[in-house]
């Protein structure tokens, strides 16, 4: 996969293009940063969205639904807790 909006043609119609435009554009800014960054990133600004209602729960789900199988035990369990707390603001 080289970006995130190549892996969306791939993925499920529920995921919001929107997301998937926004993770792209951080991960671009991130390039050559390190994982920790890129995460930190995204969830500051995911957390942004649900602060400002742009972001919903029924989106982090559709989100968390196309990463799940691209990732191993450890990234999933590190990706519920993220989507949950996201959840609760």
């Amino acid at each position: 996969m080289e970006d995130f909006n190549s892996y969306s043609s791939h993925t499920d119609s529920k995921v919001d293009k929107d997301i998937l435009n926004m993770v792209n554009s951080i991960a671009g800014k991130f390039e050559g940063k390190s994982t920790n960054d890129l995460l930190s990133a995204i969830y500051k600004e995911a957390e942004r969205g649900k602060r400002n209602g742009t972001l919903s729960n029924e989106q982090i789900d559709a989100f968390v639904q196309t990463l799940w199988p691209a990732l191993d035990d450890k990234k999933r369990k590190y990706l519920k807790k993220v989507a949950e707390q996201l959840k609760k603001l």
